[in-house]
């Protein structure tokens, strides 16, 4: 006797996707290093860890719908980080962090206006 029963659909989970970048990313990092294509500077890591992570966060905060505000701000706190580590020399890590408080404050008030709604 067969059902007719349906396979649950399986929605891509924040995890998987995330490792799926982190991966991707540290390959391109060791391809790149190993190759002489950018020289090794430790402060520079930081970038190819939360710069891809925190935009596959912000993404995932507009596609994924649930937890949008959650995914927004630390999508946000990982692409600043990103941000500081990159630019450290040529801008102050104080000007990306002012910033950076200034759009989770705008987070903030959006979701917070959202809730009354």
């Amino acid at each position: 006797m067969k059902t007719d029963q349906k396979a649950p659909s399986k929605s891509l989970d924040y995890g998987v996707g995330a490792l799926a970048v982190l991966v991707v990313s540290l390959g391109v990092a060791a391809v790149a290093y190993s190759s002489a294509l950018l020289t090794f500077d430790l402060f520079n890591l930081p970038v190819w860890i939360f710069g891809p992570l925190g935009i596959y966060t912000l993404a995932y905060a507009f596609v994924a719908g649930k937890d949008s505000t959650y995914y927004l701000v630390w999508g946000s706190i990982m692409f600043a980080v990103a941000l500081v580590s990159a630019f450290y020399t040529a801008v102050s890590p104080f000007v990306i962090l002012g910033i950076l408080a200034i759009v989770i404050a705008i987070i903030g008030i959006v979701a917070y206006q959202r809730s009354k709604k």
